[in-house]
């Protein structure tokens, strides 16, 4: 699929987000310089340990507060084909991940603004009285010289 060079989301209602085989592990930085960092560990991870991933990186984020403070956790998650024996600290493994009755966001444009897809989920759920769950994951599709094209998924209390 191309992407066009225009910027885009597109909201759809009633989708089911389902992973198997999922490895993932806490980020604790929305920096790029060390989220990149946190996916070459990850990659060196699943190569010592013989996995072999399939799928598109998947980013789970939430955004709480504690103690008064705004706070938004993330995990990266990648799909692999094996199920393996033992997971080591601090990486996890899940056989399924099932999120179902989403609302979704797909986005293309700019790397750097896909936190409008987020933004744009939330206004709608406001607009039509849809209560959210409170995760979002983030599916990167695909990126070309255009920009990306990424599934926004957030799941509803309906």
């Amino acid at each position: 699929m191309r992407l066009s060079t225009g910027k885009e989301i597109e909201i759809v209602r009633g989708k089911t987000l389902k992973l198997k085989n999922v490895l993932s592990k806490e980020i604790n930085s929305q920096d790029v310089s060390e989220m990149q960092k946190a996916m070459h560990m990850f990659q060196s991870y699943t190569k010592s340990k013989s996995l072999t991933t399939y799928g598109p990186l998947i980013i789970r984020s939430n955004i709480a507060f504690e103690n008064g403070t705004l706070i938004q956790r993330s995990r990266m998650m990648i799909q692999v084909r094996e199920t393996p024996d033992k997971v080591d600290s601090p990486y996890y493994f899940d056989e399924l991940v099932r999120v179902e009755n989403c609302v979704m966001a797909r986005y293309r444009g700019d790397p750097n603004s896909v936190q409008m897809a987020r933004g744009k989920i939330s206004v709608y759920a406001f607009e039509n009285d849809i209560q959210l769950k409170g995760d979002m994951y983030t599916v990167f599709v695909e990126q070309n010289e255009n920009g990306i094209m990424a599934d926004v998924f957030a799941e509803t209390e309906q």
